[in-house]
């Protein structure tokens, strides 16, 4: 109960920031408490407000990946800027995203912030709000620790702990319940049945679609799997975009799984590596004007791959498989699973032919994310 109801306050929380709002942050270890706000949804009186509130002034915060991508050398750190007084929204703005037609203002008074510190965990909760991993915070130095909570509920703000955002993509991962069943006869089989799985706090949810004789409820048919973890593309899935692969692997899978009569795919609410669409268009937009896939995530602050892969446990838990053959043609989604407690006994390749639009997409996933293509 103590984790749902955690859950649940970063739930809102996420909520908040999506819609510009403030939230206060808290590290019981420093006893630093601080007002955030989404660097993308800012106003003319963001700053001002911040201050009025916090009686400080605001810092900029950014990914390491952000600060290298705007000229500042801190390697593998989060970083916050002191912010001018006379900068313009458009030059707060330009700091945090790729701005078209905007210079970068000069910058004064950097800080390299520890990976541990609450700016790090600051720039998580808005990764997984799906916003960009930039923000607008101040630390708030007229209220005592102990006063803290009082004070964000007097102010109307929500007030989550660094812990609760550390552990909330397991917490809300470990609350998976399977919600329905239902068999779905699909083009390669009449044998498949979809499994809805629904977090207890109303979070994301994630389906599974399960194939032959693995609906059979026998732990000899669950000694090695065939399984696809697959995070939902919308581009590729749906619209069958030459951008990627995505859309081929999953039929592809589909099609594996289907001729040998058995098989689980797991399809994760993790759109664009667990960046969210509207990120994921930000980064196409980049990589019309000639960036990669990778340089792409990376000048909006992301990593090449944000995905986790806690709900697939789960799902595979629920289900009560040990052990797969996992359909991937990406060794680290292996290792992450293995990490994960899951025995991976066999990776299963998909062949995918390339063409004009993906050629670049699949040379960088076989180059700098370690595809085995």
């Amino acid at each position: 109960m103590k984790n749902i109801t955690l859950t649940l306050k970063i739930e809102r929380a996420i909520s908040e920031l999506r819609r510009g709002g403030k939230v206060v942050i808290s590290d019981p270890n420093s006893g630093t408490s601080v007002l955030l706000v989404a660097a993308e949804l800012i106003d003319k009186e963001t700053v001002t407000k911040l201050s009025e509130f916090a009686l400080s002034r605001p810092n900029i915060i950014l990914s390491n990946n952000r600060c290298n991508a705007i000229g500042l050398q801190i390697a593998d750190q989060p970083c916050s800027i002191l912010i001018d007084k006379k900068w313009t929204m458009n030059d707060i703005l330009s700091l945090c995203m790729p701005l078209t037609g905007h210079k970068i203002p000069t910058i004064n008074g950097v800080v390299a912030e520890s990976s541990k510190s609450i700016i790090s965990y600051s720039l998580l909760i808005l990764r997984q709000s799906r916003l960009l991993p930039a923000g607008l915070m101040s630390i708030i130095s007229n209220i005592a620790p102990e006063k803290i909570n009082q004070w964000a509920f007097k102010n109307n703000f929500i007030h989550v702990d660094v812990n609760d955002i550390k552990y909330y993509e397991q917490h809300r991962a470990e609350t998976l319940t399977i919600a329905v069943r239902a068999k779905v006869p699909i083009a390669e089989t009449d044998n498949c049945e979809v499994i809805i799985f629904r977090p207890s706090e109303g979070g994301d949810e994630h389906f599974c679609l399960v194939f032959g004789k693995t609906r059979e409820i026998h732990e000899d048919l669950r000694k090695e799997t065939l399984v696809r973890v697959h995070s939902q593309c919308i581009t590729g899935d749906v619209l069958d975009s030459l951008k990627c692969d995505c859309g081929q692997q999953l039929k592809q899978s589909i099609k594996i799984m289907a001729k040998a009569d058995e098989g689980v795919l797991i399809y994760l609410a993790q759109e664009g590596r667990d960046i969210g669409l509207l990120n994921k268009l930000r980064a196409y937009s980049l990589q019309e004007n000639g960036m990669d896939t990778v340089e792409a995530n990376e000048d909006l602050g992301f990593n090449d791959d944000e995905r986790l892969y806690y709900p697939a446990k789960q799902m595979l838990s629920q289900l009560k498989i040990n052990k797969v053959k996992l359909i991937t043609n990406n060794p680290k989604k292996m290792e992450h699973l293995i990490k994960l407690g899951i025995n991976v006994t066999q990776r299963i390749p998909i062949k995918i032919n390339p063409n004009k639009y993906n050629k670049r997409y699949l040379e960088t996933k076989s180059k700098k994310s370690g595809h085995i293509l």
